[in-house]
């Protein structure tokens, strides 16, 4: 991790130089000779990162262990200059005496810094040939081999071979390239050997012939591997790289072939070899798989690729039993643990298979079953090493400023969906993007976050309304444990989880700990020495415990702070002395952010959340935090200074660098303030109760707005808030707009995207204007009494994504929105059932019309809540059940100790709920999964509210029920 540690010393010395203001001289000449040498080990670093030469890595290590230290001395400088302040006249005296001191001793250590750099610099040096070109590694070349015979039985692929046989004996003339892509072990080489030995392809082709390339690959191997399906002789192996190169052209020459070339890593592999292969229009074919897209495309960009995918469960069931029992039948004591093994593998048939093959070896017993799916992908890597070194190699041959993105993935617990915009910001903060000239940092971390999709590293899981911008991913249970791992063997962050227990317990510069991690009472003792290294502190979960808030208080150095899931009761004084931080996200009750917040001059991103919406008020001294882009609380207020307005020239009253302020109150705003705001790009507004003052809007880069209304509003409101010339982007929640103010939104000049959630616009009929909306793709009306919709394909000329949900009352479809060119699918929700046979009758038409393109798709899907939000998950039947956290495992052990049923009997209390909204039944549901002995919990009918726990937890919500706005209709024991 030697780039990542030297890319964030660039950082810290750039901020140094141009953002702290160094006034020595001395001291600023250090730091530029220091930055010149850092860029040069950076391109050494780059150049040797698919170096597997000991002498190399043993440099890395010296480069990262080197980066670290300087870091080190240069954020205890600015910690101790920051937070020595004098306040008085004695203070100050001490002060200047202290500062003196401190200064030499920075000198010096910059000195020694630089002695060390550059002794590491003439190792660099030593190791580099005459003018710079690096010695080459040792490649483990591939010898010349068979390609593989015989076939296998591929369970779900039946499909996929079809196809590829299709496409490779289609009749077409024209040399033609199939790339199959996929991530590691999903099959590529497996499906492409059974196509590869099927007796037809082996009459219908004259020659064929297979290359397995490695990633240090040489052109000669590859010529005699592809002669030995040819004529190869004793004198022809003689011959130099050009000869063997005319042997091949000449033996294919005219024939009908097709060749084979699997794992192919890189473009500059295809671009060597392609030339030896001719196109004499004979309906020769070439297989190449890979597992990077941008390879595939690059190859082949007249056609698709075809993509390889996980398998269903059922396909996964069928798999795993053939590979468990061969043909005998699974016994039926195993087969309910045997199902959620197979579904655990989330599809992967490398994983199948290899679980499969390890169960088949050992005693079948219904515990060990249950036990390996709780445990699946650690259970694999600890008894099966060769599954995990196949999937590394796709962290071996990452450039290296992928690496430390990839193995940052582990910091996420399994299965979670990842939030893109919060691990963008993480990413940022760590400090280990690189720099691009004319880039934000952001779109930089985008285009890595692309990189290792396109790699088949991260898979996405939800994309934005518009341009396919991915919104959430998610990553496969065993690459992430292979992140894991890796990331505690290269010592770059330390994640502590129930699958997960570090063999040695350090603390490394990143630490991550899963409310699943096993807990005990003593963790509360982890010392200040023991944490003084940590420079990341990421919890992820939802525990009411707060046991790891004592966790930072001795990270001094600390740059992250990501404790969004422990529940705090005010704003801790402890943070405010850690001036180094970059990124905060907490959550409290009615917590109160300080002016010291001011001393947080790095702070980046700011988050706040409180569960019950209180406001938070907004200091003055914020605006002496320059570096702040992103600001995000549950509910906001800004201070009084924001009213002020800014006098000629006044810099020092405006974040030139927020980019995004979220959930702040209207009545909290005002021409003047948004003036100190002027580079916002997203902004979330809560509308409220006697809001009368109206202005416009004038944020000449604001995109996205969104707006949470508790009141009605008017024409007057709705035109200067949307008074803004770029947005793109419009989020509305309740409200009760009249539709016919929709026109306000239809004149927008570059509107994309509009949702309209929860009744944002009301009343019978909604008859849009020709010339309107000229530029919206998405659309999205959730919630509403709308009865008839008067649209046609005019007043939409743009639109490609449709959703209707909760629509009762809609009658129907315009029948002309069909005629949209640009549409692309209608999703429908929970509606009135003729807006479902409309739709149906719309999708007949436009078949008969010939539009393939147009998809509508119909759901009746169960609400579901964000599991580590919320601290509660859903089974398959619609319950919900408040998981277990690590304290409550603890209690009952304490409680328990003999194993005997100690626990207080379980009750069942029913309550009718008073809500009004969704939002109201999510507040209720998020107050219940709070309460610690919960068993369970389901709502029928969206009021109804079933609840099962023990005696101290129905007693405490029989207590909160006048909260929930609920009455009660029986208690009594659980069945």
């Amino acid at each position: 991790m030697a780039h990542a540690a030297v890319v964030s010393l660039m950082h810290t010395v750039e901020q140094f130089r141009h953002g702290d203001g160094v006034s020595d001289p001395h001291q600023n000449q250090l730091l530029v000779l220091l930055f010149e040498k850092l860029s040069s080990l950076l391109n050494f670093l780059e150049e040797s990162s698919q170096n597997s030469r000991e002498k190399v890595k043993s440099l890395e290590r010296k480069i990262r262990d080197a980066a670290y230290r300087a870091e080190d001395v240069l954020e205890f400088h600015r910690s101790d200059r920051l937070l020595s302040k004098p306040q008085n006249p004695f203070q100050k005296l001490f002060y200047f005496y202290a500062n003196k001191l401190s200064a030499k001793k920075y000198l010096l250590d910059l000195q020694k810094i630089m002695t060390e750099i550059d002794t590491i610099v003439e190792e660099v040096m030593e190791i580099e040939d005459v003018r710079g070109e690096r010695i080459l590694q040792p490649r483990n070349f591939l010898p010349s081999r068979p390609a593989p015979s015989g076939q296998t039985n591929m369970v779900g692929f039946a499909q996929d071979l079809m196809q590829i046989k299709e496409r490779l004996c289609d009749g077409r003339r024209k040399l033609q390239i199939i790339p199959i892509v996929g991530m590691g072990g999903m099959g590529k080489t497996t499906l492409t050997m059974n196509v590869f030995n099927d007796p037809c392809m082996k009459y219908y082709f004259d020659i064929r012939a297979w290359v397995t390339l490695s990633r240090q690959y040489r052109m000669r191997d590859i010529l005699l591997t592809l002669l030995d399906e040819f004529a190869l002789t004793d004198l022809i192996r003689k011959d130099d790289n050009d000869l063997l190169k005319g042997q091949v052209y000449k033996n294919l020459k005219g024939k009908r072939y097709l060749i084979v070339l699997d794992d192919v890593q890189s473009i500059e592999v295809w671009n060597d070899i392609k030339m030896i292969f001719p196109d004499d229009k004979t309906g020769s074919r070439m297989i190449l798989t890979s597992r990077l897209k941008d390879v595939a495309d690059y190859v082949n960009s007249f056609n698709d690729h075809h993509q390889m995918r996980f398998l269903s469960e059922e396909e996964s069931w069928n798999l795993f039993l053939e590979k468990v029992f061969g043909k005998e039948k699974c016994p039926l004591d195993l087969e309910d643990a045997g199902k959620k093994i197979a579904k655990n593998c989330q599809g992967l048939p490398l994983l199948i298979v290899v679980t499969g093959g390890l169960l088949s070896k050992v005693n079948k017993e219904n515990d060990f079953w249950e036990y390996v799916a709780e445990n699946l992908s650690s259970f694999v890597a600890e008894e099966d090493a060769q599954c995990l070194e196949i999937l590394s190699l796709s962290y071996k041959h990452l450039p290296a400023h992928l690496k430390a993105c990839f193995l940052y993935m582990g910091v996420f617990p399994e299965n979670y969906e990842i939030p893109v915009s919060r691990l963008i910001k993480l990413w940022v903060a760590e400090g280990f993007v690189k720099p691009h000239e004319f880039k934000r940092l952001e779109d930089v971390a985008h285009e890595c976050l692309g990189d290792l999709i396109d790699r088949n590293l991260i898979l996405v899981r939800q994309k934005g309304s518009i341009n396919g911008k991915v919104k959430t991913c998610i990553m496969h249970g065993l690459l992430r444990e292979l992140c894991v791992r890796m990331a505690y063997k290269e010592e770059f962050l330390c994640v502590r989880s129930r699958n997960f227990v570090p063999e040695k317990e350090i603390l490394l510069r990143r630490l991550c700990i899963h409310d699943d991690a096993s807990y005990s009472p003593y963790e509360e003792d982890m010392t200040i020495q023991s944490m003084s290294v940590v420079r990341s502190f990421i919890y992820s979960g939802w525990d009411d415990t707060r046991l790891h808030c004592c966790y930072y208080f001795g990270c001094r150095l600390l740059k992250v702070l990501d404790m969004i899931g422990v529940e705090l009761t005010k704003f801790p004084d402890e943070i405010l002395q850690l001036v180094n931080l970059r990124y905060i996200a907490i959550t409290g009750r009615d917590l109160v952010i300080p002016p010291s917040i001011a001393f947080l001059k790095n702070l980046q991103t700011l988050v706040v959340e409180d569960p019950w919406k209180i406001t938070i008020y907004i200091p003055k001294e914020i605006f002496n935090m320059p570096q702040l882009r992103h600001l995000k609380l549950s509910r906001v207020s800004l201070f009084w200074y924001f009213f002020l307005p800014l006098t000629d020239g006044d810099k020092t009253s405006v974040l030139e660098n927020l980019e995004t302020l979220s959930n702040v109150e209207y009545s909290g705003m005002s021409e003047d303030s948004l003036e100190k705001i002027p580079n916002v790009k997203k902004l979330g507004i809560i509308y409220g109760h006697g809001m009368r003052r109206v202005f416009d809007v004038h944020l000449q880069k604001l995109e996205t707005l969104k707006i949470f209304f508790e009141t009605r509003s008017d024409s007057i409101f709705l035109r200067s808030i949307t008074s803004s010339p770029g947005l793109k982007k419009i989020t509305l929640e309740h409200g009760s707009i009249d539709w016919k103010n929709m026109t306000i939104f239809g004149k927008l000049p570059n509107l994309e995207v509009l949702k309209l959630r929860e009744f944002a616009f009301s009343g019978p009929e909604w008859v849009p204007i020709e010339g309107e909306f000229l530029k919206l793709k998405f659309l999205l009306i959730w919630e509403t009494d709308l009865e008839q919709w008067r649209a046609d394909s005019t007043h939409f000329p743009r639109l490609e994504h449709l959703i209707l949900q909760k629509c009762s009352k809609l009658v129907e479809i315009p029948s002309d929105i069909g005629e949209i060119q640009t549409l692309k699918i209608i999703e429908i929700d929970n509606s009135n059932p003729s807006v479902i046979k409309s739709a149906k009758d719309m999708l007949e038409e436009q078949r008969d019309q010939g539009n393939e393109i147009l998809e509508v798709l119909f759901h009746q899907t169960k609400e579901r809540l964000h599991p580590l939000k919320h601290g509660i998950q859903q089974d398959e039947s619609g319950h919900f059940h408040r998981r277990k956290t690590k304290l409550d495992r603890f209690r009952k052990e304490s409680n328990n100790p003999s194993g005997s049923n100690t626990i207080s009997k379980c009750l069942k209390l029913v309550l009718k709920l008073g809500i009004r909204n969704e939002k109201e039944k999510q507040k209720a549901l998020k107050i219940v999964s709070g309460i610690s002995g919960i068993e369970s919990i389901s709502v029928d009918r969206g009021e109804i509210l079933t609840v099962a726990g023990d005696g101290d937890a129905i007693k405490a919500l029989y207590n909160l029920r006048k909260s929930l706005n609920a009455d009660m209709l029986s208690i009594g024991p659980a069945n």
